[in-house]
């Protein structure tokens, strides 16, 4: 878990899931400063899981990750009455993914490997979106 020295949660709160430890490190070291909070699962029962304990402001999530993929996660969320904004990150454009998580309302994808910079304003924007649903 990594927190900001802000303690208030006025960047947002985000939830980091991805089966590569290294990736995860790299994408907090890239994104701590955009966030409030971020927290890290190593797979999708794992996001899962934070996700019934807490609320976050947006998801970032890797697409192919072992037990439970970024799409698995992603129809939890919407089976549950979750629609924080909810980034796939992947290697793998596929296009049924694509479409299916278009339809469950998903905010972005990001293909690997990303621009830093469009990877870092896209956490922000669903970081500020979902703030704003938090206020509703």
């Amino acid at each position: 878990m990594t927190v900001n020295p802000s303690t208030s949660h006025q960047k947002g709160r985000l939830l980091i899931i991805d089966d590569e430890s290294e990736l995860r490190e790299v994408l907090i070291a890239l994104l701590e400063t955009s966030t409030s909070l971020i927290q890290e699962a190593a797979n999708g029962i794992e996001g899962i899981e934070l996700l019934k304990k807490q609320k976050f402001d947006a998801v970032l999530s890797d697409e192919k990750m072992p037990k439970k993929s970024g799409m698995d996660v992603l129809k939890w969320m919407r089976e549950n009455g979750l629609n924080t904004p909810f980034i796939i990150h992947t290697g793998y454009g596929q296009k049924d993914i694509v479409y299916e998580a278009q339809k469950l309302g998903v905010y972005a994808f990001v293909s690997k490997p990303w621009d830093e910079r469009a990877l870092i304003r896209t956490v922000e924007e669903a970081l500020r979106c979902g703030m704003e649903q938090q206020k509703d």
